[in-house]
């Protein structure tokens, strides 16, 4: 396996029963409470952040500059938690940190009328 290959499977890896998860269980949505008190809720409640501040990027950047963007906070949030990639909560705190970083970029983005 090339390396690059190799270090992309060791990101999407963890990740994968968190993403079958988020596409199998959308009828329960309604059961779930943000911010949640739960790891499912925390972890359901997460991604929808995610997605939601993803879009926004999306749709305020150029796609190559999205795309670069996902691929910077990807390595640069799997670097930082790389220590407690065996734990149970590390897709949550994948999750969370892209979220992070994705609020400061939007926050940055703002106009000065904008800022509070």
């Amino acid at each position: 396996m090339p390396k690059a290959t190799g270090k992309a499977m060791k990101q999407v890896f963890p990740l994968l029963p968190l993403i079958i998860w988020t596409v199998l269980v959308p009828s329960k949505a309604n059961e779930f409470k943000c911010p949640g008190g739960n790891n499912y809720e925390l972890s359901y409640c997460a991604s929808q952040a995610l997605k939601r501040s993803n879009s926004s990027l999306e749709s305020q950047l150029k796609a190559s500059t999205f795309e670069a963007w996902k691929s910077a906070i990807g390595e640069v949030c799997a670097e930082a938690y790389a220590p407690y990639i065996q734990g149970k909560i590390y897709p949550l705190m994948l999750m969370r940190c892209d979220e992070n970083l994705n609020q400061t970029l939007l926050e940055e983005m703002k106009g000065l009328g904008e800022r509070q």
